[in-house]
């Protein structure tokens, strides 16, 4: 499915970009495809730019934004973003648990709706592929989580090992989540 096009390669989480930030693994995400991320996505992984690995996740979303950048990365603006910046507004320690996973939930749903969109989504947080099934979105979408998108950057020859740059991620960030997870969303034949 996904081999002959270029999908979109889509972050609904943080964890994704911060395990891979820590190995300076970013770009493998842009050589699978058109990266795009949620606004809440790129506030929870860029806010506060002390935590371990936000400047480099700025840095390389600075870098996706700019023109004619040779990796592209899209932030997409959805309301459940807007709805958190304005709430910060009058409270400055409000906080959304899983807003990141809700906004590119919304996204899809509003994006995706044509049987020839094909999308891969890397997650960790193991509600996202739940969520996206039940959206029932007329797309191929492959939800794979950080492990699996290694095994498949291997096999494209993005990278020479997932096994060793996944020991990396593992000395880096021992929190990460070692599943190998691939879920495959087909049409469903809506109209």
């Amino acid at each position: 499915m996904l081999t002959t096009v270029k999908p979109d390669v889509i972050v609904p989480d943080t964890s994704p970009l911060i395990h891979l930030a820590a190995v300076n693994a970013l770009s493998i995400l842009n050589r699978l495809g058109s990266v795009v991320l949620a606004d809440m996505v790129v506030y929870e992984a860029t806010a506060d730019l002390s935590k371990p690995w936000a400047p480099e996740i700025a840095a390389w979303i600075a870098e996706g934004q700019r023109e004619g950048s040779n990796a592209p990365v899209t932030v997409e603006t959805t309301e459940t973003g807007e709805t958190f910046r304005l709430a910060l507004q009058t409270d400055p320690s409000h906080r959304a648990p899983n807003a990141g996973e809700v906004a590119i939930v919304e996204w899809l749903a509003e994006k995706i709706e044509d049987t020839t969109t094909e999308a891969l989504v890397v997650y960790e947080n193991g509600k996202v592929p739940r969520v996206i099934a039940q959206q029932g979105m007329n797309a191929n979408i492959a939800v794979v989580t950080t492990r699996a998108l290694l095994q498949l950057a291997e096999l494209q020859g993005i990278i020479p090992s997932a096994e060793n740059l996944w020991q990396k991620i593992e000395a880096a960030v021992p929190t990460v989540n070692p599943a190998i997870r691939v879920n495959i969303q087909r049409p469903t034949g809506k109209p």
